[in-house]
């Protein structure tokens, strides 16, 4: 459910505007509003906004070398050394950065002096004073002519089969006669370049084992930096968002406060003496969303935020869906197996992760329960059909297994979960517009949801008047002509009453137009909940196949090679099969709630979430 809000509007003079933030801030409770961002910016929140980028960057930089292994322990956390760390490690990173590209640059010279061997570079410079010059050149082994040896005095340094490397001894001020370009050598020897790549490696190497250093025991120092600049952040935007009258003497301020915490934030209003006004609620206000549900609900909100938060004139769809949630999961998975599987890998990371991840972990523990009761009702586990099996302990229980084997005949033939798929589907669509008609009365009144009452009883008439007598189930006379009154009357809501506000001609041109969108809507949506029993009979399937490959290929072998063949082949195909089974299994549950269920429960959505301002 969504908790309800009071709006407050507070009007406070200039000089204790700040002072009255900071004690509203310590309250921690109101949800203030503020501008968009990029409305209200002055140079401080500027300033402010750039060191938080600062920090993330800094924060992601270090992360990259956080070490598990690493044996330091974290030292004792202060702002002072989060504000002095944000220096240091830039400091750090621009030397590592400026070193790489160091040792790069050295590399890429050695690789161009290394053809030519290791020779002293001071030495061409002593040719030069004693008039002579030595030309170094590289052509393509098929350029370079033999004659040039004889002719020229040229002398190959190397020959790789493609490139030829030679060099030619001339006077100064002579230039070779041959069409090929010279080369171009570096600054340094290979030996000095080999010298200066050690030197350079072994600083970058220390400079690494520094930041790793502050990666590994520094970094919640970082983190009360980073708190405090977002703090500095929120207090200024909320100091900004204040709107200025009588020559900026005034600032007026709009806040949100839950309701059960109302009386926490009037005895602060009272205490101090602070003008505030308590307003109605309006449909056309933002009011922010602190959504309140039971321990069992409240582990399904992560997927209404997925989608988005409901909107504050609407209802939380939250309880709603998370029944159907739970079961539609069991019955895409469809295997007790695989759910003893889920079940026990969820309790074990009850007892690893973080608290805040403990619900997903309980979320499992659901979803796990949901798995193994389906899979007991349709009697699968692990890909073994139950019913097939000639095991003495099943006989007195085979009989009661949902499967096709034992109810489809009874069913005219059809898979008696592809009738349960459809039919809790037409429940979950049938809840969803009765979820609309109870939001479209809070939000406008009751004769605006007498359009949708009356297609739900229209509904779920026809199906108890008409379906149940095609299954062989007898009515009373008396009972058939009710429903038949009921689906008269509802038939008149529909073509006649689908907009109060409007003519009767216009109610039943829309009333014909809403009749063709709900006959072909109603039809798809509820084919889609077909999908259950398909991936359900999937994973059946698949583990059925890998079951029978694992004992009918290794037949022949002998006893201990099969018991290891088979043994892997069961762990690999089951492996694949669940994994299948686990994506199926949380992808189209949230397709059938994000799509069916809320297109029919007519969610809005566009809720902003309830933040207090607070340190």
């Amino acid at each position: 459910m969504i908790t309800k809000m009071k709006k407050y509007t507070f009007l406070i003079f200039h000089k204790e505007y700040e002072d009255f933030l900071l004690k509203v801030r310590d309250l921690g409770v109101v949800h203030v509003e503020t501008k968009q961002e990029g409305q209200a910016m002055d140079k401080g929140l500027q300033n402010a906004v750039k060191q938080h980028t600062t920090i993330l960057s800094v924060e992601r930089f270090l992360q990259t070398y956080i070490d598990k292994k690493h044996g330091g322990a974290q030292k004792t956390a202060t702002l002072v050394r989060g504000m002095e760390l944000i220096k240091e490690v830039e400091e750090l990173r621009k030397t590592s950065e400026a070193l790489t590209l160091k040792l790069q640059s050295i590399q890429k010279e050695a690789d161009i002096m290394s053809p030519w061997g290791d020779f002293e570079i001071s030495s061409l410079q002593k040719l030069k004073d004693a008039g002579y010059k030595l030309n170094f050149y590289i052509a393509s082994s098929r350029d370079f002519k033999q004659e040039w040896v004889s002719e020229l005095n040229a002398v190959v340094i190397r020959n790789t089969g493609s490139h030829c490397y030679f060099v030619i001894l001339s006077k100064m001020g002579e230039h070779p006669t041959i069409e090929v370009e010279q080369a171009k050598l570096g600054q340094y020897s290979l030996l000095e370049l080999e010298k200066q790549a050690e030197e350079t490696t072994l600083h970058l190497e220390e400079t690494k084992k520094q930041i790793v250093e502050l990666a590994n025991t520094e970094m919640e120092s970082l983190e009360l930096a980073k708190r405090e600049v977002q703090n500095e952040i929120e207090f200024s935007n909320v100091v900004l968002g204040g709107d200025r009258y009588a020559d900026d003497k005034l600032v007026m301020l709009q806040g949100w406060i839950p309701e059960e915490k109302e009386t926490v934030l009037k005895n602060f209003l009272d205490t101090d003496q602070h003008f505030y006004e308590e307003e109605k609620v309006a449909l056309t206000d933002n009011v922010p969303i602190l959504l309140k549900n039971n321990a069992f609900a409240k582990l399904y909100e992560p997927i209404t935020r997925m989608f988005n938060l409901p909107n504050y004139s609407e209802l939380d769809p939250t309880a709603f869906f998370a029944p159907f949630f739970m079961l539609f999961f069991g019955l895409c998975m469809g295997d007790g197996g695989y759910g003893l599987i889920i079940m026990a890998i969820c309790l074990w990371a009850k007892t690893k992760v973080s608290e805040s991840a403990k619900g997903f972990c309980q979320l499992g523990v659901y979803f796990g329960l949901s798995t193994v009761i389906v899979g007991i009702l349709t009697g699968s586990f692990f890909g073994i059909a139950l019913d097939s099996v000639e095991w003495a302990w099943l006989k007195g229980v085979k009989g009661y297994f949902i499967t096709d084997n034992n109810y489809a005949e009874k069913l005219g033939g059809y898979s008696p979960l592809m009738i349960f798929a459809i039919v809790i589907g037409l429940v979950q669509i049938l809840f969803g517009m009765c979820i609309n008609a109870a939001k479209i009365i809070k939000q406008f009144g009751v004769k605006y949801a007498l359009f949708k009452i009356g297609w739900v009883v229209f509904l779920v008439s026809v199906g108890i008047a008409f379906g149940l007598p095609a299954f062989g189930v007898e009515l009373p006379m008396f009972v058939l002509y009710a429903f038949y009154g009921l689906i008269g009357v509802s038939v008149l809501l529909i073509l006649f009453y689908n907009s109060p506000d409007k003519n009767v001609l216009s109610n039943f041109a829309s009333g014909l137009w809403d009749t063709y969108n709900m006959a072909t809507g109603l039809l798809g949506d509820t084919l889609s909940y077909i999908r259950l029993f398909a991936l359900g009979l999937t994973g059946a399937i698949l583990g059925g196949v890998f079951n029978s490959l694992a004992f009918e290929l290794t037949a022949t072998l002998p006893a201990v090679a099969r018991f290891f063949a088979a043994f892997l082949i069961l762990i690999l195909g089951h492996g694949i099969n669940f994994a299948l089974c686990l994506i199926s299994s949380l992808v189209h549950p949230i397709r059938l709630t994000f799509v069916e269920f809320y297109k029919n429960s007519g969610f809005e959505g566009g809720g902003t979430a309830y933040k207090p301002f607070k340190k």
